[in-house]
């Protein structure tokens, strides 16, 4: 008899050591799962007209009592309303900027790698043209404006002023008050609606350049003749644009005066 519960004992005791057991176990399991802090819902672009379909009323509905459809025109035509409308707006939205002039920042898609760009949109009656370019010093320009602008056949003559604050991150706050200005020339023949283009730092804190010229350039008359001065390291710089012949576009002063002094030397007895 002893025996016997002395074996009934110890299968008990087996039994609840072994229970206890996986209970921790369990507890183990769930303490090692955590929730990820970290996850960001992804962002979703949800098309307009999509999203204006998902809150406009029901036009066909299912009438509970007969089980037959019902069609609500009145219902339809102020949906119909809604989306000529939004249509509509979308259509002005994209004539308004593919038919004015804009100049802006273009940053490589998130998650991709590429070259950050600087972006004009010029636009000559109802014809327009996107050019881009890689630049990281002129980012998201607070300034820009067509200084000159001239058709002659085919061909538009313009002459453009960029300008932004400095915003790089890698000169540690020293440019904060600094700005950045370029000059842009293009010959854009709107027949082809093809251009050539041409550039010039006028000003850059970033690399060291000063602009010399004191009037502003957004000031210009636009009848005579442009000149801009700027200084980087040891050289001092000069260009013109002269609007009487726009065709020559960005000219440099000091190679013209050498080539003017070749032409007055007198040539040799050959």
């Amino acid at each position: 008899m002893i025996k016997k519960l002395f074996i009934v004992l110890c299968l008990f005791a087996f039994t609840a050591n072994a229970q206890t057991k996986k209970a921790k176990d369990k507890a183990k399991t769930k303490t090692s799962v955590k929730a990820d802090s970290t996850g960001v819902a992804p962002t979703v672009t949800v098309d307009p007209l999509v999203a204006l379909e998902d809150s406009l009323p029901l036009e066909l509905t299912i009438d509970p009592m007969t089980g037959k459809k019902v069609f609500h025109k009145d219902v339809k035509r102020k949906n119909d309303s809604l989306r000529a409308a939004l249509r509509k707006s979308i259509r002005d939205k994209i004539r308004a900027e593919v038919g004015s002039f804009w100049v802006r920042t273009k940053y490589p898609a998130k998650g991709k790698t590429g070259p950050i760009q600087l972006c004009i949109n010029i636009v000559s009656k109802d014809t327009n043209l996107v050019h881009c370019m890689n630049d990281s010093l002129v980012l998201e320009p607070e300034v820009s404006k067509v200084l000159y602008e001239k058709k002659v056949g085919d061909s538009t003559y313009m002459l453009i002023f960029i300008e932004a604050y400095s915003k790089s991150k890698s000169d540690n706050g020293l440019c904060n008050a600094g700005r950045e200005t370029k000059l842009f020339f293009t010959r854009w023949n709107t027949k082809t609606n093809s251009a050539k283009w041409k550039s010039k730092n006028i000003r850059s804190c970033l690399k060291g350049i000063t602009l010399m010229t004191k009037e502003p350039l957004v000031d210009w008359d636009k009848t005579s003749t442009l000149y801009v001065k700027y200084h980087r390291a040891d050289f001092f710089y000069e260009i013109k644009f002269d609007p009487q012949f726009p065709q020559l576009g960005l000219q440099t002063v000091k190679d013209e005066e050498k080539n003017a002094k070749k032409d007055e030397e007198p040539k040799k007895d050959e």
